[in-house]
């Protein structure tokens, strides 16, 4: 077995090692915030940003200072949802159908709700929006989110801002009033005191990610300590969160929850704002940001704490990352995950219950790929593109610089003339894992169509893969609403061009179905009509035409479709300035009627 990773007997057991007082399980309170890197806290040395709820629970528990995640949203989310790195669940991005959790890949909310937890997410999911992909189909009873991978992008309601926003509970839209943080926070609490224990809450805020909004009174300390606007957003945004997880954690504490609940808190990437040498940015002295293959896009804050049974203030240098909060918890909560996929991570339990590594603790290698690699590259451009892969000492970056970290944390200077060694010893090891690891990465999982219970699939240009017929790149910003709204904004906006692409899509019931294209999603308080034109449908090779009259706001076909995998791909005539088809930018689909 390729020793790259490691699985711990006692958690494929299910056997608690941390039993709460009376012998009962433990509930688990999972915070995970957006964009927030290893430097944007108080407790990890940050000197401008204040995070006094932060560093309290910090201090209250073990925090970690090499806690490694993925550099971008969905492949971190993946990774601890399953304990396993996300190119093995078919995870590589954060758009085009690549940040669906695979069908079939058991989560951490399924052994939760197994083992009789009561299971909530609130906040962000990003593994993939329709059913049966949705929270409420991967192990959680209630769900409560954001659509898509921020406020505004084109599966969250449409117009949505972080103020008074809309929020999909288990599956449909709902207004709230007062600001989308606090919102969650109090969602997530009513929840917790709603019903019994044990419970699971993951808490997936989607601050500090963009758009930066946040009320004036978060953001003016930071403006008036000279900030610019953005970065004082930014800090703004996770002063707001920190506030609320301290209004969250003391409820917890006066409903005597306090020392039954473990307390973990992690970021999902680096830091989106800190890398930029603007006043005020702070990354702790690490390389990169988000989306970088270097220890400052993949760093992360990392807190557990369990009163009373882990020790307090502890800070442990130890390698650790994503894929070992599954396990870890599994071990704590008596989990049986026997009969899940072997996992990637190792339980951290030893050195939370020490507060310290414990002797025999054993180094490994730790792979980071940022694979937001275009559309159809060829798999054997892939390996060691913007990757790296860490030890506790040495991290080996894009397959050919070495850093000392102990000697040089903020990878300055390569040494890899002077230690080929260690660089053989890292490709061999990177390479180990990649062949292992490819075949999940280059296998998208196709939306599915016609499955029992799931009723009709909602498809947005965010998750379209690059065109067929009409071969053009995916344009930029084709996830956003704003993008969107520009693009279809009447004639009077006609030189503003937009774009085409498709779904693949598995049929489980063949038949008849009805699919619907707009060009905003129904409901949107401004549609946004076609022009004359004419609609192509190309489904699995067959094509469908239709007129579109002027002003119509949808265009429907009745297709027979077979079971199978088929691509859908919409074109649209007489739409864009190019005088090229435009795609369909919503897509509903659903068993047609009689």
């Amino acid at each position: 077995m390729n020793h790259l990773f490691f699985a711990i007997l006692g958690i494929l057991s299910g056997v608690v090692h941390a039993a709460s007082p009376g012998g009962d399980r433990p509930n688990v309170l999972l915070v995970m915030t957006d964009d927030q890197g290893y430097g944007d806290a108080g407790f990890n040395g940050n000197p401008i940003l204040k995070t006094p709820n932060l560093d309290a629970l910090a201090a209250s528990g073990v925090s970690f200072t090499d806690f490694l995640a993925s550099p971008t949203c969905s492949p971190s989310r993946a990774t601890l949802m399953t304990g396993r790195h996300e190119f093995r669940s078919g995870v590589t991005h954060t758009i085009e159908g690549r940040n669906v959790l695979r069908d079939g890949v058991p989560t951490m909310a399924e052994a939760f709700r197994k083992a009789g937890y009561r299971t909530g997410i609130f906040g962000k999911w990003h593994l993939g929006e329709p059913r049966p992909f949705h929270p409420l189909d991967r192990g959680f009873e209630h769900a409560l989110l954001v659509g898509g991978g921020a406020v505004g992008q084109t599966p969250d309601f449409w117009g949505n801002t972080m103020f008074d926003p809309h929020l999909q509970e288990n599956g449909g839209w709902k207004p709230y009033k007062g600001y989308m943080t606090d919102i969650l926070a109090d969602e997530a609490l009513a929840w917790i005191r709603r019903d019994r224990e044990p419970w699971f809450c993951y808490l997936a805020l989607n601050a500090p990610h963009e758009p930066l909004q946040v009320g004036e009174e978060w953001a003016k300390p930071y403006l008036d300590a000279g900030l610019p606007p953005r970065l004082a957003k930014f800090y703004g945004m996770i002063a707001n969160l920190d506030a609320q997880l301290g209004r969250l954690l003391a409820g917890l504490d006066s409903d005597g929850l306090a020392r039954r609940t473990v307390v973990v808190f992690l970021g999902d990437n680096g830091t989106a704002l800190g890398g930029d040498p603007q006043p005020g940015e702070f990354n702790a002295g690490l390389r990169g940001t988000k989306g970088s293959a270097y220890q400052g896009g993949a760093r992360i804050p990392a807190v557990f704490s369990w009163p009373g049974h882990f020790p307090e203030d502890r800070r442990v240098s130890t390698l650790a990352g994503l894929c070992d909060v599954f396990p870890t918890l599994a071990a704590l909560c008596g989990l049986d995950v026997r009969a899940f996929p072997e996992m990637d991570g190792r339980s951290l339990e030893p050195i939370l219950l020490a507060g310290r590594q414990p002797e025999g603790w054993s180094d490994r290698a730790l792979p980071v790929h940022v694979a937001r690699w275009p559309a159809n590259t060829p798999v054997d451009k892939l390996p060691f593109l913007n990757s790296s892969i860490r030890t506790q000492r040495h991290s080996l970056v894009n397959g050919s610089e070495l850093y000392d970290l102990e000697a040089d944390p903020g990878e300055e200077r390569d040494i890899a003339a002077l230690r080929p060694d260690v660089v053989d010893s890292l490709r061999k090891e990177y390479l180990g894992w990649w062949n292992g690891a490819k075949d999940g990465a280059m296998e998208p999982q196709p939306f599915v169509l016609g499955r029992p219970g799931t009723g009709p699939v909602e498809l947005t240009c965010m998750d379209w893969s690059p065109g067929r017929t009409a071969r053009e790149p995916l344009p930029v910003g084709l996830w956003e609403q704003e993008t969107i709204a520009a693009w279809t904004s009447g004639k009077e906006m006609f030189q503003v061009d937009g774009g085409v692409g498709g779904w693949m899509v598995r049929v489980e019931t063949p038949g008849t179905y009805m699919i619907e294209l707009r060009r905003r999603p129904a409901g949107a308080a401004e549609p946004a009509p076609y022009l004359n034109g004419e609609a192509v449908l190309e489904v699995g090779g067959k094509t469908f035409r239709k007129a579109v009259p002027e002003g119509a706001e949808a265009v429907e076909f009745r297709v027979a479709m077979p079971a199978g995998e088929v691509f859908l791909e919409p074109l649209i005539s007489g739409q864009r300035a190019s005088g090229h088809p435009e795609g369909a930018y919503f897509c509903r689909i659903g068993p047609a009627g009689p």
